[in-house]
């Protein structure tokens, strides 16, 4: 999976302009339930909008009157220019990582000639994992398996020989020594005999999702 097939598009974006006022950029905000915004400069992206910044330079700031505060306080005045980016060509789990290690609402995304494109969320990552792992999608069974070569395999074989289609299949680490967790989930009507057909092959389900 890859960052521009779960990124929210440059043209379904709200974004705010460096000349803006905060008073209009503090509006769309609001009207949309934003917690931050891309900021431009004509065409070119510029950095993000934060409103928790907003609100911070307000209390911390010298101004009296909030009327006066939202219209002479511009965009320029409160935007960040540091930013993490990624492009919109690399792998999802890339993205998850560097959100996961940099403080960001979200992470610009970028094409191979350095054109924005579009903005990847937090949203959007937990929705790109939930499609990894199936949710919602048939039976789950969870199987631990033995780190020994061939494992897998025997068990994708026992299930193609049921006849039973294999929605979606991940593995993960079971934080056990020479174990690892193999989540399945199937589409079968019968599903009780395939799990006795995996059980009687030696193999020990963890438990079942239907």
């Amino acid at each position: 999976m890859y960052v521009k097939n779960h990124m929210l598009p440059k043209n379904k974006l709200t974004v705010v302009y460096v000349d803006e006022s905060i008073g209009n950029a503090l509006e769309k905000i609001n009207k949309g339930d934003f917690l931050s915004l891309p900021v431009f400069e004509g065409k070119e992206f510029r950095g993000i909008l934060m409103k928790e910044a907003i609100f911070r330079y307000y209390f911390e700031s010298d101004y009296i009157g909030k009327d006066d505060f939202l219209s002479e306080v511009k965009v320029s005045d409160l935007y960040t220019e540091v930013y993490k980016s990624i492009l919109e060509t690399e792998l999802i789990e890339n993205a998850s990582y560097l959100l996961k290690e940099v403080r960001t609402p979200f992470l610009p995304v970028f094409n191979g000639i350095g054109e924005f494109t579009g903005i990847l969320t937090h949203v959007a990552i937990f929705d790109a994992f939930s499609e990894i792992f199936g949710l919602g999608k048939g039976t789950r069974i969870l199987v631990n398996l033995f780190d020994i070569p061939g494992q897998l395999a025997k068990l994708t074989e026992i299930i193609r020989k049921e006849d039973v289609n294999i929605a979606n299949i991940a593995v993960m680490d079971a934080k056990v020594l020479d174990v690892y967790k193999v989540v399945i989930r199937v589409d079968s009507g019968d599903v009780d005999a395939l799990i006795d057909k995996i059980n009687k092959s030696g193999f020990k389900i963890a438990s079942v999702e239907r």
